[in-house]
């Protein structure tokens, strides 16, 4: 009966001690052990941040991606109760980007060049009819480290100009004087908050530069403490004004607006933010447009390396053209992004490209004026379609011989044009004994030259009306 009970007693003993084994490698299966769950914590991926998130939807085009992600962690933190005045101002940029895909404008693209910064605007030609752009420091002889730009207009009277933002009233200094005078007195800007002015020319003396205004509400400069605009460029017309600039109706960085002059009182209507493809989540600088050579250039750093941009050369619609509903989303964001510039061609622009790259290596070749590059006889744009260089092309007897007259004019208000930036690049470091001369010489020219070159784009309208009237 012992020997039973014993057997019984042990029976139950391994029972039990099996249980027990059972349990501890149970516990040991599903409980790791410290050094597991360090190694986990050493070999999980951070998250990544929600805002580093939305920019790689935002560089992507992705807008509706990066609004989904904005809109969850909006909603998580009200819940949690933090600040979301970061994620809201990010929300509402991401929403204006995606109104913008959809007014993308349709262009033709017909060259690019990658080149350093500060050599961008060297590798720009406009013709003399366009004005000129050029640096602050080129203009005025001075260091300047802000980057700040100039445009002329082409009778030389008129500049537009990026300056150091105004200083408020009760300050030590205001900006009152001219561009001459601030070589004298050394107060190039130094700030990357630059601010457009405009300066006229009377007789030979420049008007203090005035700040534009109407380009942003001051309520709005509050809340954009580091606000600049830069990169000037006036249409012939006198009144439509491109400029770049950074801000709240930016999609990122320098964005590029248009605005027009709003009477004579020399305020500006309200901007407006031109859009894709010229503007990027990146910095996009300037728009230039040679209307009398019927290109355009605008320059950004999007997909560029530090201090280097694209400059891309475009055909100049007449008026906007958009794409519709003809391409899918992924190919929408491919023109805006612009991924490919053969994209941007159609089959039937063959003959337009073609003859707008010839005004353009006319361009490139002659230094800024078509008329006078190493090309036969002389380039001369008609319309969309068609280029002349030859007086047999022309089929208007009245146009040829209006051309004949405008080839004599054209070469005379080049050799003007150039002496008189040769004597004004002079005047700058000219002993005072010579200014008083070369002064005298600048008059003279200028009281001749700038009615010749209007007398030469009157011709030049003249003789292309004559010529598509021909029949």
């Amino acid at each position: 009966m012992i020997n039973v009970m014993e057997q019984r007693i042990f029976k139950n003993s391994l029972h039990t001690t099996a249980k027990l084994l059972f349990i501890v490698s149970y516990l040991l299966f599903i409980i790791p052990s410290e050094s597991a769950v360090a190694q986990k914590k050493r070999t999980a991926k951070p998250a990544v941040p929600v805002e580093e998130q939305v920019q790689a939807a935002f560089a992507a085009y992705d807008f509706e991606h990066a609004e989904r992600l904005l809109t969850t962690e909006i909603a998580a933190l009200k819940r949690k109760r933090k600040s979301t005045g970061k994620l809201e101002a990010m929300l509402e940029r991401t929403r204006q980007a995606a109104l913008k895909l959809h007014a993308t404008e349709r262009i033709t693209i017909i060259d690019s060049l990658v080149c350093p910064k500060n050599l961008m605007l060297r590798n720009i030609r406009l013709s003399l009819e366009s004005g000129r752009i050029d640096s602050y420091a080129s203009t005025f002889h001075q260091r300047d480290n802000s980057g700040a730009t100039i445009y002329e207009n082409e009778f030389g009277n008129k500049r537009f100009l990026a300056l150091p933002a105004p200083i408020p009233e009760g300050s030590a200094t205001t900006p009152e004087d001219s561009p001459e005078d601030s070589v004298k007195s050394s107060s190039a800007p130094e700030s990357t908050s630059l601010r457009l002015a405009v300066s006229d020319k009377l007789g030979t003396t420049w008007s203090a530069p005035a700040f534009l205004t109407g380009l942003i509400d001051e309520e709005d400069l509050e809340d954009a403490p580091s606000y600049a605009e830069n990169y000037p460029f006036l249409l012939s017309d006198g009144i439509t004004l491109y400029y770049a600039a950074t801000g709240h109706e930016s999609l990122g960085g320098y964005d590029i607006f248009v605005t027009r002059s709003d009477g004579e009182d020399g305020s500006f209507l309200s901007p407006e933010n031109i859009g894709y493809p010229y503007n990027s989540p990146a910095n996009d600088y300037l728009l230039a447009i040679d209307e009398f050579n019927q290109l355009g250039w605008f320059v950004s750093d999007r997909n560029q390396p530090a201090d280097s941009v694209c400059i891309y050369t475009f055909i100049p619609n007449e008026t906007r053209q958009m794409y519709g509903d003809e391409l899918s989303d992924a190919q929408l964001r491919a023109r805006a992004r612009i991924t490919s510039i053969r994209d941007t061609w159609n089959p039937d622009d063959k003959e337009m490209i073609a003859t707008a790259r010839k005004r353009l290596t006319a361009l490139r070749q002659g230094g800024g004026n078509a008329s006078m590059a190493a090309v036969p006889d002389f380039v001369f744009p008609i319309d969309d379609q068609r280029t002349y260089t030859r007086m047999a092309d022309f089929k208007s007897p009245t146009a040829r011989e209006k051309m004949k007259q405008w080839i004599k004019l054209d070469k005379d208000v080049t050799t003007d044009a150039t002496m008189l930036q040769r004597l004004r690049d002079n005047y700058a470091t000219a002993k005072a004994s010579e200014r008083q001369q070369m002064a005298n010489t600048i008059q003279q020219l200028e009281a001749t030259h700038y009615p010749q070159l209007q007398q030469l784009q009157q011709l030049g309208k003249e003789i292309r009306n004559d010529e598509i009237s021909h029949k």
